[in-house]
């Protein structure tokens, strides 16, 4: 029985080490006007997070990204975030929020738990 219980340990152990190897963080973009030309995934992009720009823009839609496995800042959600803004014509990114929480799971065999940050960005094209 115990080796049992080792073999589904380590089980979880690997499956959460690919989970971590292959990158955990997404993002996805909600339109809310009209549909842009898309931009290269690595287009430039400026990111707004205590101000809104000065230049004139309009809101083309919202991205909601999402990390987790321990993600302890923007570093790994925000170029996701990029990307997604980018195949969608955006010129610019103004962060809206971002929240952290703690999922706790449990099971038979293992218990742990997970941080999960999610962030939220209003996606603008400039208008000038």
């Amino acid at each position: 029985m115990r080796i049992l219980r080792d073999r589904r340990v380590r089980a979880a152990a690997v499956v959460l080490l690919a989970a971590v190897v292959a990158g955990c963080a997404s993002a996805k973009f909600i339109p809310t006007k009209g549909a842009y030309a898309a931009k290269p995934e690595n287009c430039a992009m400026e990111v707004f997070t205590s101000r809104v720009p000065e230049r004139p823009y309009e809101e083309i839609g919202i991205i909601e990204g999402e990390g987790m496995l321990g993600a302890e800042s923007l570093e790994e959600v925000l170029p996701e975030m990029i990307k997604e803004a980018c195949l969608a014509g955006g010129d610019g990114l103004i962060l809206l929020s971002s929240e952290r929480s703690v999922n706790v799971g449990g099971g038979d065999d293992f218990i742990g738990s997970n941080e999960e940050l999610h962030t939220v960005a209003t996606v603008i094209v400039w208008t000038d």
